[in-house]
């Protein structure tokens, strides 16, 4: 497989900068070369229009005629025939949606909020929505997603996708979201601007075929935590033991600022729309930070871990925990063959959270961070199982030690 044939959806941009206006960063569906392709310092709309009108013939994989003056090519579908993008096509309604997508996406430091989403997501709902699209395009021909309306999308042809996720060997949590993200686009073809489009079949009553099951989550053995310990220097074994104590993941210990916890308790809420992610600090996560702290002084309201250049842990694409975690596994030998990210930390601490008298959602919710559900009690608020119990035990003594 070519090494960039999974290719995302580009996203029209604006910068003011050597006066390149409007214009998309993308891959040449020929080569694999990053390209930038300019429409100008046109008004957004006239740019909206020049960019679904590009998208087209860049997902239909032909060559693009680059520059700020270029005009866009009509898409070539067959000998003889040209096609155009249409309005209330899969393809117009998916760009609206993304569009939409973009808008309700949160900033960088900004407060979750009911409504919105994070970078992340906009980026697997982009993926989402142009493997669907490409997926027309092979059923029904190149340009097939721009023509297509979708009144002319039938039952068999989303059973059909559902069939090729299932064949390609996904998960059955992705297959569901990858047809949540067909269903909120034929939702968005209802608009008035796409032609006020409703199906005229059940979707409900398509025949639904499920995925792989997904896995069980598996927990560090003693031994294995004992090892990541030894190879643990006095910040690494404070990021072990906020994960196992705290349940902070890579996003929560790039965030998390000196002030933000102390001896008795911790609390990272952020104004009246945060979540509730607070709780008392368990002594021994307290033991490891201050002995950090010791060897390694912060000033109050500096981030608590940064990175040898002096960035946040996690920023852009990368992350300095991902890449510790992966040459920890590596220097520990077989004893780190089995052992899976760093989030079995965060599962870990979340088991033994789970498993204490007394546990409720409510406080399991503020210990993960988000709301937790009935599903996350059952997968947490219960006796520790026989295998797990030492690693469970252990940790939770030297939690409760001073």
């Amino acid at each position: 497989m070519n090494r960039h044939s999974k290719r995302r959806i580009p996203t029209l941009a604006f910068t003011k900068k050597q006066n390149i206006g409007w214009h998309v960063n993308y891959r040449d569906p020929q080569t694999g070369v990053p390209r930038r392709h300019r429409f100008g310092l046109v008004e957004r709309d006239q740019a909206s229009e020049l960019y679904n009108t590009w998208l087209v013939e860049h997902l239909r994989g032909a060559p693009h005629r680059g520059g700020a003056s270029a005009k866009v090519p009509v898409v070539k579908d067959s000998p003889g025939s040209l096609v155009q993008m249409q309005p209330g096509s899969l393809l117009h309604v998916g760009s609206n949606y993304l569009f939409y997508e973009e808008k309700r996406t949160r900033k960088p430091g900004e407060p979750r909020r009911a409504g919105t989403i994070c970078p992340a997501l906009l980026a697997v709902h982009k993926y989402d929505v142009a493997d669907f699209l490409k997926f027309i395009n092979r059923r029904y021909g190149p340009g097939s997603a721009g023509r297509l309306s979708v009144l002319d999308l039938k039952m068999v042809d989303v059973e059909a996708y559902n069939a090729e996720l299932v064949d390609a060997g996904h998960s059955n949590q992705l297959v569901s979201k990858r047809l949540l993200t067909v269903k909120a686009v034929i939702d968005r073809a209802g608009r008035p601007e796409h032609g006020e489009q409703v199906l005229s079949w059940n979707w409900n009553a398509r025949d639904k075929l499920l995925g792989k099951a997904g896995t069980p989550r598996t927990l560090p053995t003693l031994p294995q935590l004992k090892g990541i310990l030894t190879h643990c220097d006095a910040r690494h074994r404070a990021i072990v033991w906020m994960g196992l104590g705290l349940g902070f993941g890579q996003g929560d210990l790039a965030a998390v600022r000196v002030g933000q916890i102390d001896a008795k308790t911790y609390d990272l809420r952020r104004g009246k729309t945060g979540l509730e992610r607070y709780g008392e600090t368990p002594p021994g996560a307290w033991k490891a930070i201050s002995e950090y702290l010791k060897e390694q002084p912060r000033e109050l309201g500096d981030l608590l871990f940064v990175s040898g250049k002096g960035k946040p842990l996690s920023h852009g694409n990368t992350d300095s925990i991902h890449l510790w975690w992966r040459r920890l596994r590596t220097s520990m030998g077989k004893l780190g063959d089995t052992l899976g990210g760093f989030y079995v930390l965060r599962h870990l601490g979340a088991t033994e959270f789970g498993s204490r008298p007394g546990c409720s959602i409510g406080g399991m919710r503020r210990w993960l961070g988000h709301a937790a559900s009935s599903a996350v009690a059952d997968i947490y608020m219960r006796p520790v199982a026989p295998e797990h119990r030492p690693v469970v035990e252990w940790v939770r003594k030297q939690l409760r030690s001073k």
